[in-house]
């Protein structure tokens, strides 16, 4: 038994840095998660843009009017056959005017849900396409690093490409979540 201990603990030893490593990796969650972030395809957002929207109809469309009018004031008199003009003060008018418009017809059916509707269903499918070349990248980088560590000549053209293509898939990664698994690893 005390033989068996020693094994065990260098084993333990070894492994040690690996597992430190692979724990540095986010998990495809943390990834997914970033992706929606960078990409704005949250869900919260089409359901902030339908209450608001929902809103609408509690707000009136408020116009503001100012009109100024000048008027001359220009007087004839005819006295004796001779006629005279006078040109008096000018009338002068302004205003002002607020009016505030509700249209009632929102609260049942708001125009802007349509629109809402089609962006809505674009963001799912450009969500869903984001998460797919992500989680591809994802496991495709995971198969290769796993390979990677079977290969003891780290000089030999497999484990080469093996690492081109690591760092390809990074790079796929990076792009899809803003550079959060280079961020993630301190290689950014």
């Amino acid at each position: 038994m005390r033989h068996v201990a020693p094994v065990v603990m260098i084993g333990i030893v070894l492994l040690l840095p690996m597992r430190a490593a692979a724990e540095e990796e986010p998990t495809i969650l943390e990834l997914q998660k970033a992706a929606i972030k960078y990409a704005e395809v949250n869900p919260d957002k089409i359901s902030t843009w339908r209450k608001q929207a929902a809103m609408k109809a509690l707000l009136p469309q408020i116009s503001v009017g100012y009109g100024n009018d000048i008027d001359a004031t220009v007087t004839a008199a005819t006295l004796s056959g001779k006629t005279n003009y006078y040109i008096g003060p000018d009338d002068t008018s302004s205003s002002w005017d607020v009016t505030a418009k509700w249209d009632l017809g929102d609260l049942v059916y708001n125009s802007a849900q349509t629109s809402i509707d089609s962006r809505s269903k674009l963001m799912v499918q450009l969500r869903n396409d984001i998460l797919s070349d992500l989680n591809t990248a994802y496991f495709e980088r995971k198969k290769i690093i796993k390979q990677l560590e079977k290969i003891q000549d780290k000089e030999s053209a497999s484990y080469l490409e093996r690492e081109f293509r690591i760092e390809e898939l990074t790079a796929t990664i990076d792009g899809l979540t803003g550079g959060y698994l280079s961020r993630r690893l301190g290689k950014e």
